[in-house]
């Protein structure tokens, strides 16, 4: 079945390709970057938007504000949990197997009294290029 039907989303050309974008990339986009693979002329800015706005609104997509470089970046739901590994000079993007939080959550959770439903978690860094050109 057709994510977005079960997502009660009507489908539509726009749509369908920037999920598909979404579905191929192991990493969260920034809207330069989505912009870059639909191609010019494609979609205007504001349509992107609410296309995002939507998914976002549907629990398609993530969106994380990085802190640094300040940067907004839309990652697709996956099934599986992840963290963000970032490099603040070259701003690279990868993602971090597996969840160190966990056990923190629950004794968080279990001293606080909340109910916690979702955390996130970026690493910012020199990524090993940026590393070997600082040293030259």
């Amino acid at each position: 079945m057709n994510e977005l039907k079960a997502a009660n989303i009507r489908v539509t050309v726009q749509r369908q390709q920037v999920l598909d974008i979404f579905k191929n990339s192991e990493v969260p986009l920034s809207l330069n970057q989505i912009k870059d693979m639909i191609g010019e002329g494609f979609m205007d800015q504001s349509t992107l938007y609410r296309i995002l706005d939507l998914f976002e609104t549907k629990k398609i997509v993530t969106r994380t504000v990085l802190l640094d470089p300040s940067l907004t970046v839309y990652g697709y739901v996956h099934k599986q949990h992840r963290h963000l590994l970032i490099c603040s000079r070259c701003e690279t993007i990868s993602v971090i197997s597996g969840c160190p939080l966990h056990d923190y959550e629950n004794q968080i959770a279990e001293k606080s009294g909340y109910i916690i439903n979702d955390h996130q978690l970026e690493l910012y860094g020199l990524c090993v290029s940026c590393q070997q050109e600082v040293s030259l």
